[in-house]
């Protein structure tokens, strides 16, 4: 049982956490402040089609004189995530081109299950992207990552007239040859090796390696260190390489180099939102009374974790479980959590009754998580929900409540190393177990590639539960983020 009395904060005052807080505010403002200076960004539809496109122009081109490219995202990606990548061609003098995918972002399409709508929605970009005023029709390129690389390869083997150059991040598979596309690039991370293994293999049906940017036919496959699937996109050295490839190719100069990128900033931001909510909270919360622990509040929750995957595994046998509640793999991840969080209450622990304060602060915690996740269009998501996404999110909030719940009661009482130590043991059980469900069970197989972005979410819950120390306030607010997040982030069905 733990007691109500509050412990202070360790290692350092509210105060201190106010004045760190308030510091990297400042540092994050700084970072942020010159990412997109002298670039005109410009978020539109593309044409008639229903593909939302962002528009990045270097100011002060001339017509006629910028070299275009059109980027493609991924699955569960969007403009908005290759937003780094744009912005470090378009301070490189490249005029670019960000569609959202169909199902995903602001487009209100469905992902179907060919490729056949990716590839119009890259062709609608490319056409929007040459009618840019500021483009040279004649020096056009693509670069797709992982699903939207397919369609970029798709299009520019259909365009060799136009597309003169493409770059392939994390490629899937196309059609290539020798001949088509024109000079190709293929850029891997070092950690997938999915995806070098793929770009081995196109590059051996393309030809195999040779030549230089300009060619024509030139073709090279290049791994980057250090990254994976997911973090390739904030790189420097592929920005870097990507750059080289296409100034070759459209016989252009780069004119800079970008400033040190959203990201960065963006991160700051977020360990400053966190500091200053830890300085506030410190001063002002009190805890919830202690919740009840079972015998097994630790073995719960992993052996929640094998029952929640052996029960998707039967239910897929009946029925897709990979697209309820009209948006892929979010459903069956909401379904799975709730299977978790009812085995941990049930047998591994019990929070106490809800007070009358626990409302007030649920929704100052949900006011905290709901203004973190949105920053991140800053630097790498679209954050506010929409149409059949807002009903969504409002379903698998309340299927992922009961884990949500259990998890705070178990940080309850605990900070420094034994909120750290929770996190640690709950991050790994998590990873591990539902590691396991994206290989066994159908549809969900994608997660595999996003999984060790999860500790870091978990993480922002955590510090939150922390700061109030009140179950039934930072449960149910966490559950509001998460579900707001699945239903952000992945395509609809």
């Amino acid at each position: 049982m733990v007691g109500r009395a509050r412990r202070g904060l360790p290692g350092t005052s509210g105060g201190r956490r106010l004045v760190a807080g308030a510091a990297l505010l400042a540092l994050a403002l700084a970072l942020l402040a010159p990412v997109a200076r002298g670039i005109d960004i410009v978020d539109a539809q593309a044409g008639d089609s229903p593909s939302p496109i962002r528009s990045y122009v270097p100011s002060g081109a001339a017509p006629g004189s910028a070299p275009g490219v059109v980027i493609a995202h991924g699955f569960a990606g969007s403009a908005a995530l290759m937003h780094t990548w744009s912005l470090a061609l378009a301070h490189a003098g490249f005029v670019v081109v960000a569609p959202d995918l169909p199902g995903h972002g602001g487009n209100v399409r469905p992902l179907g299950a060919g490729d056949e709508g990716l590839s119009e929605a890259v062709e609608s970009a490319l056409a929007s992207l040459v009618a840019i005023p500021e483009v040279d029709a004649a020096r056009i390129a693509l670069l797709g990552h992982s699903m939207g690389s397919g369609a970029v390869l798709t299009v520019a083997a259909a365009r060799p007239d136009l597309v003169r150059a493409v770059v392939a991040v994390s490629p899937t598979d196309a059609d290539v040859s020798s001949t088509v596309p024109r000079d190709l690039l293929l850029l891997a991370g070092a950690n997938e090796a999915r995806f070098v293994a793929n770009a081995e293999s196109l590059l051996e049906r393309a030809g195999g390696e040779r030549g230089e940017a300009g060619d024509g036919d030139a073709r090279r496959s290049v791994v980057i260190p250090r990254v994976e699937h997911v973090t390739i996109l904030f790189s420097r050295a592929a920005h870097d390489a990507s750059i080289a490839w296409l100034a070759g190719s459209l016989e252009h100069v780069p004119t800079q180099r970008a400033p040190l990128g959203p990201i960065a900033g963006w991160a700051v931001l977020v360990v400053a939102l966190l500091l200053l909510w830890q300085g506030v909270v410190a001063q002002a919360a009190t805890p919830a009374a202690a919740a009840t622990q079972r015998a097994a509040p630790w073995a719960a929750l992993p052996i929640g974790g094998v029952a929640a995957t052996a029960s998707l595994v039967i239910l897929a046998r009946s029925f897709d479980v990979s697209r309820p509640f009209g948006v892929l793999v979010a459903g069956e991840v909401g379904l799975w959590f709730l299977m978790v969080g009812a085995v941990w209450l049930r047998f591994g622990i019990r929070p106490a009754a809800p007070e009358a304060r626990d409302p007030g602060w649920a929704l100052l915690v949900t006011g905290l998580l709901v203004g973190i996740g949105a920053t991140t269009t800053l630097a790498w998501a679209p954050w506010w929900l929409t149409g059949v996404r807002s009903t969504t999110a409002a379903v698998i909030a309340l299927l992922l409540l009961p884990y949500a719940v259990a998890f705070a009661s178990l940080l309850h009482g605990r900070r420094g190393r034994a909120a750290f130590g929770v996190w640690l043991a709950s991050s790994l059980s998590l990873v591990i177990t539902l590691g396991a469900a994206a290989v066994v069970v159908p549809g969900l197989g994608f997660l595999v590639l996003v999984l060790p972005l999860l500790p870091l979410v978990l993480a922002v819950t955590t510090i939150a539960a922390v700061g109030v120390d009140r179950p039934w306030a930072a449960g149910p607010a966490t559950a509001v983020f998460l579900g707001w997040l699945l239903a952000m982030l992945f395509p609809l069905a």
